[in-house]
């Protein structure tokens, strides 16, 4: 008898606790959501024209890939000294977006794009409630695949995935510029378009160049890594990318630390 009741006990407490447990969740999902979006909403609205121009053409690199599929590379069977073709043609436009934050970029996607989500700053065990916070900034895209990473390891995404590639105010964040670009290559489609837009050092000596440099310790240890200091497109130049065309700029609306930008696109 005092068995059972101890068992219905503890049953009421497990239940309690685990809709505590799911309520906290949920409060901190929400939380950092909305901290995120406050924060990129600024940010974006700053940009914005920059934004707009960097994604001008990708309306019309999502109809030209329709009229022209990217057919897939001749790979190398496994099994078999034998080389296999790949005929299947998917006719998805899949992008993957490296740093999805609160959906931001959505809006400069072609309407049925398909995507690929990669969120390394936000805990695994939330992301699944993160990503249903996004989907209602979808603007018509559909978010096929969510992955809770570290940019330099794409180990979840096969290789010749992506049409598109994009990745906005990441690299000044991550571990391994370099590594990242090689994953970047890997999952883009031959003939497929990396998109980037990156707060970067300004090489000409002036104020806001020695302001970088003096503060850049400072930035990376208490900025989530943020370097103030990365020449990125020599990283982009060297990354083996068929194409490459990028230009720097001046965000004026932004701090001076983070004025100089880099905008472009990489072809593989």
């Amino acid at each position: 008898m005092a068995a059972g009741i101890f068992g219905f006990i503890f049953y009421i407490f497990s239940l309690i606790w685990s809709l505590i447990v799911a309520l906290i969740g949920r409060i901190y999902c929400w939380i950092w959501f909305n901290i995120l979006s406050v924060n990129m909403v600024k940010y974006d609205k700053r940009i914005e024209e920059h934004k707009l121009e960097l994604f001008a053409d990708l309306a019309d690199f999502k109809e030209d890939t329709e009229v022209y599929p990217i057919t897939p590379v001749v790979q190398q069977s496994r099994s078999s000294s034998r080389r296999k073709q790949q005929t299947a043609v998917d006719d998805k436009f899949t992008i993957l977006e490296i740093g999805v934050g609160w959906g931001g970029n959505f809006r400069y996607f072609p309407e049925g794009s398909d995507i690929i989500a990669v969120e390394p700053t936000f805990p695994k065990e939330r992301f699944a409630e993160y990503l249903a916070m996004i989907h209602s900034h979808g603007h018509g895209v559909q978010i096929s695949k969510v992955v809770a990473t570290d940019p330099e390891d794409l180990s979840q995404v096969e290789t010749e995935t992506a049409d598109v590639v994009v990745c906005t105010k990441v690299l000044s964040n991550v571990r391994n510029v370099d590594q990242v670009l090689q994953e970047i290559r890997r999952v883009l489609k031959t003939g497929g378009r990396f998109y980037f837009m990156e707060h970067v050092f300004q090489p000409e000596r002036s104020f806001t160049h020695y302001t970088q440099r003096l503060l850049n310790p400072l930035q990376v240890k208490f900025g989530d890594n943020c370097h103030l200091t990365r020449e990125t497109w020599k990283n982009i130049d060297k990354a083996g990318f068929a194409e490459v065309s990028y230009k720097r700029f001046s965000a004026y609306k932004m701090p001076s630390i983070i004025r100089p930008h880099l905008m472009g696109t990489a072809t593989k």
